[in-house]
């Protein structure tokens, strides 16, 4: 069931009052308070504080103008000081120069043939240089020797030989480059691993070197009416391996090859 909607108010006209309770009487509304006056002492404070901060603001400028002036930092920095240069050290001269030395003539360097020596059969000369090949001619595999030398660095060899009376002497110098050092001692390394077995000794270290080691020759090889033996020595300077070989009738002793060896190395 539908409620009946409340009859619409009529519109409030103008110099008009619509009045449905009496007016609260003016004793029954509570005491309104009145704004409170700002007081002397408000403006006392006001008054202070503006005086302190015009007060403190004249003191500081006063303060600031009796300082002297801070003096500007120079335009100029002072400059750096370094530590006093070292004195050079005068180059050697050519002869002293180890690596102007085993870069020149390698054959220069060569023991000198001693008087009464003569050359070995199928030679033409003391002294030579050798090829890479020519120096793996000598080996029992000269393919396997070749190809070691070209994957280590070979440089250049020269060679020294001579015959007296019934001895053969010969000196080898190969050259490996000045990048790898190693090179040359892994020859002689390789050389003195098979060497005990072919001179029937085993290896005496060099006095006064650190890798020259010498194989007297004690072993006796080829038939009858031909034999020979054959003593070896080995030693490093540099990049220079140095090899020794000393063949004759009898048996090598170590002060033969010693002597050789220490002669060829201090040339060196």
């Amino acid at each position: 069931m539908e409620m009946p909607s409340s009859p619409p108010r009529p519109p409030k006209s103008r110099g008009e009052t619509l009045t449905t309770e009496p007016a609260d009487s003016a004793a029954d509304q509570p005491p309104q308070s009145k704004p409170r006056r700002r007081g002397r002492t408000a403006l006392l404070m006001t008054a202070a504080v503006v005086l302190g901060v015009l007060g403190g603001g004249a003191a500081g400028y006063a303060g600031q103008a009796a300082r002297k002036p801070t003096p500007l930092p120079p335009l100029s920095a002072p400059q750096p000081r370094y530590p006093a240069a070292r004195v050079a050290v005068p180059a050697l001269p050519p002869s002293q120069d180890d690596m102007v030395r085993t870069d020149g003539d390698l054959t220069k360097l060569l023991l000198p043939t001693p008087k009464g020596a003569s050359l070995p059969d199928g030679t033409s000369s003391f002294d030579s240089w050798q090829t890479i090949a020519q120096f793996s001619e000598g080996y029992q595999e000269p393919a396997g020797e070749f190809a070691w030398l070209a994957d280590h660095e070979f440089r250049r060899a020269a060679m020294a030989n001579w015959d007296q009376g019934s001895t053969s002497v010969m000196v080898q110098l190969v050259q490996f480059s000045h990048a790898d050092d190693f090179n040359s001692l892994a020859m002689i390394q390789n050389e003195s691993s098979y060497s005990k077995s072919w001179t029937g000794s085993a290896s005496v270290r060099l006095p006064g070197s650190n890798s020259g080691v010498i194989f007297p020759g004690v072993a006796q090889h080829g038939s009858s009416g031909s034999t020979f033996y054959e003593g070896r020595g080995y030693a490093v300077h540099g990049d220079i391996a140095v090899e020794l070989y000393v063949d004759t009738s009898g048996k090598v002793s170590e002060q033969t090859l010693q002597a050789i060896l220490q002669e060829q190395l201090e040339r060196l």
